[in-house]
């Protein structure tokens, strides 16, 4: 097992972003809150002495994120809400945890989610 040195940030969809998802897919079946909260992405952050500093960081990354938590649902963009910082956290609660552990030996792949650019 190895400590791993980041900080992992769990951002969670609140009921407003299930509502804005509902009026968006009307072939959306059934969705509960906790079943869309179940399963959420999980960020690695770099390493912070307060959780407050990992909100300013996803403050200062909100549009890359939001734009892949709304495309992950509908790549049809006139259907997304607007996407301003009051917004995001309108959308998603964060839930932070300073301890990271890897339970594995192999090293870690990394590959981009989204080309830059």
């Amino acid at each position: 097992m190895y400590f791993v040195d980041r900080t992992a940030a769990v951002l969670k969809p609140t009921a407003a972003f299930l509502d804005w998802l509902k009026s968006s897919d009307d072939d959306l079946p059934d969705l509960s809150l906790s079943q869309l909260r179940s399963n959420c992405s999980v960020f690695l952050l770099p390493q912070f002495d307060e959780p407050e500093q990992a909100v300013a960081y996803f403050d200062e990354r909100f549009h890359e994120i939001f734009t892949a938590e709304l495309a992950g649902w509908t790549t049809d963009e006139k259907l997304w809400p607007k996407r301003d910082l009051e917004t995001f956290w309108r959308f998603f609660e964060l839930e932070i945890h300073d301890s990271v552990l890897d339970l594995e030996e192999n090293e870690l792949m990394l590959s981009p989610v989204m080309p830059a650019g």
